[in-house]
């Protein structure tokens, strides 16, 4: 039998697999692949971010989020302009076809997240937010202790 600390982690992960799945299914009919939609609403908040940037902000590689890109080019979500300050860069334009996707994921997001919180009072929610968000910094701080070697 596992002691209590695996099984947290079981449930965290088995969390995170049911959220991906609720994702995939919602996002399915859009001929928008979930990583496309994280990197649309990404886009979203931070309209002027470079290809390097948004790779940072989603953790993943430059090499990435170039397909994921051209891919939303080639179906129409975003554009790429010239920089008007340095014609080396292109600057990526949402259209509006692109931004009403943006509406959409927000919206399954929002639904998601309110059906995986159903049922929780408030004073819970925040108690969750509280543990989760020690949870997330012993991990980043084990995280950089392995770069150390301890």
């Amino acid at each position: 039998m596992k002691d209590d600390r695996s099984r947290s982690i079981c449930l965290l992960q088995t969390i995170n697999r049911n959220m991906r799945r609720c994702v995939e299914k919602k996002v399915a009919g859009t001929g928008v692949f979930r990583s496309q939609h994280k990197l649309l609403m990404t886009l979203g908040n931070h309209q002027d971010c470079s290809q390097t940037e948004l790779a940072e902000k989603l953790e993943i590689s430059p090499a990435a989020v170039a397909v994921s890109l051209k891919k939303l080019e080639k179906t129409g979500y975003i554009s790429r302009q010239c920089d008007s300050r340095d014609n080396r860069v292109n600057q990526i334009v949402i259209t509006e076809k692109g931004q009403d996707m943006i509406r959409r994921s927000v919206e399954y997001f929002r639904e998601i997240d309110e059906n995986m919180l159903k049922g929780f009072s408030e004073q819970e929610i925040q108690e969750l937010n509280g543990l989760l968000t020690r949870m997330q910094q012993n991990g980043e701080a084990y995280y950089q202790s392995l770069d150390h070697g301890e």
